[in-house]
């Protein structure tokens, strides 16, 4: 990895995360003792023979030295981070190590700097190929020749045909009746900080820090739609306590589902859940914003009960927005006590 990019696959942060010198001192413990070390990785720079949330075990490298095509567990030279990358060649100096999915190597890594090496991933529970041995050489030969990302590329190409016809289907209304009837398994549920570290993942955004942060009059509620364990939505509930703001009250903020799971219900369920919250808290209404453009979006808000409406104090905010980049949201409010 250049310096400028930030490690890409990283050990998740809930299991073992070099911020706390403690975990990284085990992890050192347990290779010194010969123990192997199971553990989650997030991140995608070694997709897709492992991927994010994959579960992988660490065993120690003993005496031997890596070998090229190995998975190994090391310390990256430019960021001192605890990375899982693939070997790729040799040099005089130590080992050169890349992520499949690298646009650059890692640089030269050094055997002190290696930890342990994978010998096993687990996705949804079942043990699954990462390439080792004439597999794992073969892998790194490509990487090291370029060769890897551009059949990457043409690989990719057949899903994004298919994501782009996926995308087209999910607007039709056939697709999302015939959706609630196939009654895809989800399950919702309040979330922990586990689920919050895979949600700003999934969407890529940085953490907003821990619940004191916030201001005395923000209280907020995550909830995570799952299905198999794996997060497939997520929204929270806002309750703004200054009376003195113009847009005190209950918000619906965030409503996200990953693209492959829209229309099958999930968007609705998800509403709902923060309605019931809502409700059961005293709210008499609900309000959200959402991009005045995006039709799907202010369908299913329609769908859920929801109509627009106009909150002056936002206005300013709004037209600004629309000035600057064309695209302007809206506010859309649902009645919780019967009334219009």
């Amino acid at each position: 990895m250049a310096d400028t990019d930030p490690p890409r696959y990283v050990v998740s942060g809930a299991d073992l995360s070099l911020s706390n010198q403690g975990q990284l001192e085990l992890l050192h413990e347990m290779m010194r003792r010969g123990l192997p070390l199971r553990m989650p990785v997030r991140g995608s720079s070694m997709a897709p023979c492992i991927r994010d949330e994959d579960v992988v075990t660490v065993a120690p490298m003993d005496q031997e030295d890596p070998r090229v095509g190995q998975v190994v567990a090391f310390i990256t030279p430019s960021l001192g981070r605890l990375a899982l990358h693939r070997v790729i060649s040799r040099s005089a100096e130590g080992w050169v190590v890349r992520g499949d999915g690298c646009l650059e190597a890692d640089g030269v890594v050094t055997r002190d700097a290696m930890l342990g090496r994978v010998t096993r991933v687990e996705r949804n529970g079942r043990e699954v190929r990462f390439g080792e041995g004439r597999m794992g050489a073969s892998i790194a030969w490509l990487s090291r020749t370029g060769l890897l990302l551009g059949l990457r590329s043409v690989q990719r190409t057949p899903r994004r045909l298919a994501a782009a016809v996926l995308r087209r289907l999910q607007d039709q209304r056939l697709y999302r009746t015939l959706g609630r009837r196939w009654r895809l398994r989800v399950e919702i549920f309040e979330a922990g900080e586990p689920d919050l570290q895979s949600v700003r993942r999934w969407l890529d955004t940085e953490d907003s820090g821990p619940e004191a942060s916030r201001p005395g009059d923000l209280a907020v509620k995550d909830w995570v739609a799952k299905h198999r364990s794996k997060v497939v939505g997520s929204v929270q509930l806002v309750f703004f306590s200054n009376v003195h703001l113009e847009w005190q009250g209950y918000w619906l903020f965030s409503l996200n589902v990953r693209r492959r799971y829209r229309g099958l219900g999930i968007g609705e369920a998800l509403t709902a859940r923060v309605a019931e919250e809502a409700r059961a808290q005293g709210a008499t209404e609900l309000l959200l914003v959402v991009s005045e453009g995006n039709e799907p979006a202010v369908r299913l808000c329609r769908k859920c009960g929801y109509t627009q409406t106009v909150v002056e104090a936002l206005e300013p905010i709004f037209q600004a927005e629309k000035a600057s980049h064309g695209r302007r949201r809206i506010v859309m409010r649902r009645r919780l006590d019967g009334g219009t």
